[in-house]
């Protein structure tokens, strides 16, 4: 119950896809640090959406509660600082950033309830997956959406994020946003130890604004 959505995105890919490329390309055409977010609306899935309630100061799933999606977008990703993990369907993606992963995990940052003041968003591209493996990685997603209510899970098929923010395909972003939605921090593949180091403090002073 009180496993974080950190330690859950490291493990929802399990099937035996092909394992990725890996990029090290600090900027894509779309993003841009200190400007908004571009804009981009997912309909086609979309965001899941669950019922919870606060258990130990934790969100978690309501007993009985079905996913259920909406649509999203981007532009509502505002009130509060946020990562946004942009991820090809394929294995070996939660690799790439895990040492950022575990260095978010060790910042304890205030996620777990409703009026915390950060947030997680991961977007599962499954538009880019190995044929016939997208249902999987999309089902393996749900379940870290039942194990993690007080986290946001998008499901991409269109591959819309990618497009709209110029990303590299069969690799996975990351993207630190303020509470007016503006870029703080965006990698398109592996970030380096003091780019680590930068961002999470950069995340911490953010909250403590």
């Amino acid at each position: 119950m009180k496993k974080t959505l950190l330690l859950l995105v490291t493990a929802f890919f399990t099937a035996s896809f092909t394992a990725p490329f890996t990029f090290n390309s600090a900027f894509a055409d779309g993003i841009v640090v200190g400007e908004k977010l571009p804009s981009v609306t997912i309909e086609k899935k979309g965001q899941m959406v669950v019922e919870s309630v606060v258990v130990d100061n934790i969100m978690v799933l309501k007993d009985g509660t079905d996913i259920s999606y909406e649509t999203f977008n981007s532009d509502d990703l505002t009130g509060k600082i946020r990562t946004v993990y942009y991820m090809a369907a394929r294995t070996g993606i939660e690799d790439i950033n895990q040492p950022f992963i575990d260095g978010l995990i060790a910042a304890k940052l205030p996620e777990f309830t409703p009026d915390g003041g950060y947030k997680t968003t991961t977007i599962l591209n499954t538009g880019d997956a190995m044929w016939g493996t997208s249902g999987i990685a999309a089902g393996r997603l749900e379940d870290s959406q039942s194990e993690t209510a007080y986290a946001f899970f998008v499901i991409d098929s269109e591959g819309l994020g990618l497009k709209a923010w110029g990303l590299k395909k069969k690799g996975t972003a990351i993207i630190v946003l303020d509470r007016d939605g503006k870029v703080l921090y965006f990698k398109d593949g592996e970030m380096s130890a003091d780019e680590i180091a930068s961002t999470v403090a950069l995340i911490e002073k953010h909250l403590a604004m």
